[in-house]
């Protein structure tokens, strides 16, 4: 039931969306295309959309819309999907792509419906795969974490589930697929499951570069809080898929470094490290704050500042309790992962600003920031206090009632923008453009999605919870 619950949230997403509606999906979609064709490394150059030279691989016409871009990049217009160009045309041309030496994995996974129909049929088909992906990693976790006796943990999954992620998921992005691995390794770790803990760390190893950072940062911390000795890594459930992912990347890393991955865009102004934190307080902070709950197609599309507040109102909810009422180990673990989000995206935005400009993204941070939610479970003596007030099951129903508008108003919010344009009112039906199936499809699955995962949650953490022995939780 969790995997349907999450995979139509992703569903919705991948029904709604016009092609490239999401962040650089142009560039992960002709390289999964690429993938499915044998095309593992770029051999030639082209320029794209913007006139920026980079790699590129061959594809056929119809694989994009040969105006990608319109929709976002005549600022301010900010126009509505009807301006995308589509085309039948199979004919053999150069499709360039940013992300043609990323690692083929996520690519190999979801691009086969590309390579039977690169067209936009194909890409909806690719979108479903890829949310059935991420839907399943996510219910994984779920299952193990309403399994935990420790009924908040099933908050926790409804919360680091953001619309941002559900938008991710169901969309050729391979960033959708990473957090939904780590959340899976994050719940694994701390359950001391070590068969899914290793999936998940075979997984962040080997779709995007970061991973191994997180693989270790994510299990550092669920082993501390926990209290988990770290030879239990050795157990081999774990030991051989994490084995075999930092094996792959470190043999892709090799591979993908023999050549240029190096675009020719004009270099931004010279700037200051003072002037790139100045301008991180001002207005990056913000954005990162606002994009881990939703912030869309390219960051021009923002959902009221009242349902981004509330979200992290209901996050507040969790993590200051647990700060609270948890043990030492508890509050120094939720510090180091808000921390340790906080100076990565300041880290990547001072590398990176000064050689191509705006570069860090919250969502870029999401499979460690996840562990500020995912770690307020363990604040027993918070559970414990409510229950004895009679207010956990009130909590329970209160953030996983208020979640189910909240994702539906962000996908009608982008619909909106999407079919009648980014200054228009609320109204995600019709207008200048329409989905593939229309706009009650991917409302209703929207809808179907975030209330049966409400109920999962609402049920599983009323009803009474076997106490297993210490013997056979670790046995497993």
């Amino acid at each position: 039931m969790a995997f349907v619950a999450f995979f139509l949230l992703g569903t919705a997403w991948a029904l709604a969306l016009p092609a490239n509606g999401t962040y650089d999906e142009k560039q992960h979609l002709v390289r999964a295309y690429a993938v499915w064709t044998g095309q593992w490394l770029p051999h030639e150059r082209a320029k794209d959309a913007s006139g920026i030279e980079t790699n590129a691989f061959t594809g056929p016409r119809s694989l994009l819309p040969e105006n990608a871009d319109c929709t976002w990049i005549d600022k301010p217009a900010y126009h509505p999907a009807s301006c995308l160009v589509t085309t039948g045309d199979r004919t053999e041309v150069l499709v360039p792509s940013a992300a043609a030496r990323y690692s083929p994995v996520y690519y190999a996974l979801v691009g086969l419906p590309l390579r039977i129909s690169p067209d936009g049929t194909g890409l909806i088909w690719a979108r479903l795969l890829s949310a059935a992906l991420s839907a399943a990693l996510l219910a994984w976790a779920a299952a193990l974490a309403l399994g935990s006796g420790r009924r908040l943990f099933g908050v926790a999954m409804v919360l680091v589930a953001t619309p941002m992620l559900a938008d991710l998921a169901g969309s050729i992005n391979p960033n959708g697929l990473e957090i939904s691995a780590a959340v899976l390794l994050f719940v694994a770790a701390l359950r001391r499951r070590w068969l899914a803990a290793g999936i998940g760390a075979l997984l962040l190893f080997t779709v995007r570069d970061l991973g191994p950072f997180f693989v270790l940062a994510d299990l550092a911390l669920a082993l501390f809080v926990s209290r988990t000795h770290p030879r239990e890594l050795l157990r081999r459930p774990f030991l051989v898929p994490a084995a075999l992912g930092a094996a792959f990347a470190v043999l892709w890393a090799a591979v993908a470094s023999r050549g240029s991955d190096v675009d020719q865009a004009p270099r931004p102004p010279a700037t200051s490290a003072g002037a790139i934190l100045t301008d991180i307080a001002h207005n990056r902070a913000e954005f990162w704050a606002r994009q881990i709950v939703g912030q869309f197609n390219y960051g021009e599309t923002t959902i009221s500042i009242a349902v981004v507040g509330l979200w992290y109102l209901l996050v507040a909810a969790l993590v200051l309790p647990a700060l609270w009422f948890g043990d030492r180990r508890l509050r120094l673990g939720l510090g180091a992962a808000f921390a340790g989000s906080a100076a990565l995206l300041v880290a990547l935005e001072l590398y990176f600003a000064p050689k191509v400009g705006h570069f860090a993204h919250g969502r870029y941070v999401m499979p460690l920031g996840v562990g500020v939610v995912l770690l307020t479970p363990f604040a027993d003596r918070y559970a414990g206090w409510l229950s004895d007030r009679g207010w956990l099951g009130r909590l329970v129903l209160l953030c996983a009632g208020l979640a189910v508008p909240m994702q539906l108003y962000a996908l009608a919010r982008v619909m909106t923008r999407f079919q009648r344009g980014i200054a228009a009112g609320l109204n995600p039906f019709g207008g200048a453009w329409t989905p593939p199936l229309g706009a009650v499809v991917p409302l209703a699955c929207a809808l179907v999605g975030a209330g049966l995962l409400g109920v999962i949650v609402t049920r599983s953490s009323v009803r009474p919870t076997p106490v297993l022995s210490t013997a056979n939780t670790l046995s497993n």
